[in-house]
């Protein structure tokens, strides 16, 4: 054998040696590329149980925090039963009252002669009235929030007493502000019978949502929502027969005056409007 051969046969054999050495690389860069793959999946397992865990987490505050408001509503209900015990003595010591204010809001005309008969002292079964329709609105309000929006119904004391805060303010600022533009303008007969329209519009819109509280607290889910609707018709119905009974009373200053007019809406109904509708987000936010 020539030594050309043997050397051709070494470099084979080197060849073949080195060629080897490649493949088992490979074969480890293989196994190390497939290892790395397999950690990447069990650190996304691990990730994705982890979120898992949190939202259940999560999930269960949320539960234990509506389960606290289920625990505190026997408030609601000594409130909603003492709204019914003073229903009922309305009926019995201010029946007349009572049959007053229905036909006042029945009949415009009706309601200007009851208004004629009417002195400037509140009564009592009026103060009572009015107080009604700040409870009723007030927890008609809270128990919505509690229904179609819980995160906003956390602490349901302290929502209900800026909500009494609210109303109430909105009630004393409107009626300041109809007596400041009657005596501005010398319109006190006008500004007066329709702070009077509007006192029992919302007398009656109170007596009116009094039982549909009382439903809503009471009924469960299914009934829930027909009941908000109801109400939010009947608030609706109210709205428009003020708009009504309104522009009936203000007819005569409309001819008359229209800068008065449009000075009065701006001042005495977009303004206030706008300034409650922004508390009122204020508070349920």
């Amino acid at each position: 054998m020539s030594v050309f051969e043997i050397d051709s046969m070494i470099a084979a054999e080197d060849s073949l040696l080195k060629l080897k050495e490649d493949s088992m690389r490979i074969e480890a860069e293989k196994i190390e590329m497939m290892n790395d793959m397999h950690r990447a999946d069990s650190f996304i397992s691990f990730s994705n149980n982890m979120q898992q865990w949190l939202a259940k987490k999560f999930t269960v505050r949320y539960d234990v925090q509506q389960r606290r408001e289920q625990q505190s509503s026997a408030n609601m209900f000594i409130v909603l039963l003492l709204m019914l015990l003073l229903l009922t003595y309305l009926k019995l010591a201010f029946a007349n009252d009572l049959e007053e204010l229905w036909l006042s809001v029945s009949s415009g005309n009706r309601a200007v002669q009851i208004f004629r008969t009417q002195t400037d002292t509140i009564t009592v079964s009026s103060f009572l009235l009015t107080a009604n329709f700040v409870l009723s609105c007030s927890l008609f309000i809270q128990l919505s929030l509690q229904k179609f929006s819980p995160s906003l119904a956390v602490e349901s004391r302290t929502t209900t007493f800026y909500l009494i805060i609210l109303f109430t303010c909105f009630l004393l600022v409107r009626t300041l502000a109809l007596r400041i533009i009657g005596f501005v303008f010398s319109l006190n007969d006008v500004t007066a019978l329709y702070e009077f329209h509007f006192v029992r519009i919302a007398q009656t819109l109170g007596l009116t949502l009094l039982p549909t509280v009382l439903l809503m607290y009471a009924l469960n889910e299914k009934f829930f929502s027909i009941v908000f609707v109801v109400a939010c018709i009947i608030c609706v119905m109210a709205v428009a027969l003020l708009m009504v009974r309104g522009l009936s009373t203000s007819a005569k200053v409309l001819i008359s005056n229209v800068k008065y007019f449009f000075i009065y809406v701006c001042v005495g109904e977009v303004t206030l409007a706008f300034f409650f509708f922004k508390l009122l987000t204020k508070i349920v936010t």
